[in-house]
């Protein structure tokens, strides 16, 4: 035979078998050529600095240095003349700006009906230049530069505390040169303030206290020593000055006026000038007036010196904060 089992006859091929799983991956292939270079693109926004978006908020910066005190500003400050009866001009308290330093001037004189003064504490009684004529008496019909009734009257320098020959030094004559007038007339200062002075006045003969809230002041005149190297007081505190008297007409200083408060007790307060010549007031027709103390000596009168014992006395003040306040500087 054949070998072929007659049972199981030939019979056609089947259908195709499931697909298989996938084989393991191949290797890498080689590398492709390089594709072609591309289109140039439309060119893009241009973007400054002044139109660049703007970035991410920044940290906090650290703290600046303190700043300069402002400055204050008053509309209506109030401007004081202070007299240091001394050929050295004083000094504008601390917190004050000074305008001008000058002479001390008191009245005009035009003759027996015609006087008018300068209240010592205002700006007005502070001459920035001496001059012996400085006014002119004028008609409808013509003015005149020079009568010879017209006098001029000056703050004359104090004596020195105790200095009982300082009026026999005092030149008789009368006087022109600068050199004298420089040496006998008062200087001034002029000073701008927003605080207001007050002044006290004790009825005693002992400085009085500043009133509740208020310190005495430093006396503008402490940088001028005595010509006796008598101590020269710290503080303002004074002798109540009221008025002097030149032939019956009277001019001084108001009471609440710091002006009123004179730190040199003098017997001859003023200096009368004419066209010619200047001459220290020493006669009984020229007179200054001091407020008294509640207890007056038993005599009727004392040698100036000795009078002290029955002239009031008087202190400036001021509130404390003043020192610290400025005016600002001016514009323009």
């Amino acid at each position: 035979s054949s070998g072929i089992n007659a049972e199981w006859p030939l019979r056609p091929g089947g259908g195709p078998g499931a697909q298989g799983s996938a084989g393991p991956r191949g290797p890498a292939g080689a590398p492709g050529i390089g594709g072609l270079k591309g289109v140039q693109g439309p060119a893009g926004a241009n973007l400054g600095i002044e139109n660049c978006p703007g970035g991410a908020k920044g940290e906090p910066g650290k703290s600046g240095l303190p700043g300069k005190a402002a400055e204050n500003i008053q509309l209506n400050p109030y401007i004081v003349a202070f007299h240091s009866q001394k050929n050295v001009a004083p000094k504008c308290l601390e917190g004050m700006t000074e305008l001008w330093t000058g002479y001390s001037f008191m009245f005009v004189d035009a003759g027996q009906d015609n006087k008018w003064s300068q209240n010592l504490g205002s700006a007005g009684s502070c001459m920035r230049e001496f001059r012996r004529e400085i006014f002119a008496e004028c008609a409808y019909d013509k003015c005149f530069r020079y009568s010879g009734q017209h006098k001029t009257n000056w703050l004359a320098v104090a004596a020195d505390p105790g200095d009982v020959d300082f009026v026999r030094s005092l030149p008789r004559g009368g006087f022109n040169t600068q050199e004298k007038i420089d040496q006998y007339i008062s200087r001034c200062v002029v000073c701008e303030t927003i605080f207001k002075l007050v002044v006290v006045h004790s009825k005693t003969t002992e400085n009085p206290y500043c009133p509740e809230g208020y310190d005495p002041v430093l006396n503008p005149s402490r940088h001028i020593p005595n010509g006796n190297g008598a101590r020269v007081e710290e503080n303002w505190h004074g002798y109540s000055f009221w008025q002097v008297s030149s032939y019956n007409f009277g001019m001084g200083a108001n009471s609440e006026s710091a002006a009123s408060c004179l730190t040199h007790f003098s017997p001859t307060p003023i200096a009368a000038c004419e066209s010619a010549s200047c001459k220290i007031a020493m006669t009984d027709r020229t007179r200054n007036f001091w407020q008294m103390s509640q207890y007056p000596a038993q005599n009727d009168y004392e040698d100036f010196f000795e009078s002290t014992s029955y002239i009031s006395r008087c202190t400036v003040c001021r509130r404390p904060e003043a020192k610290d306040f400025k005016m600002g500087p001016r514009m323009g």
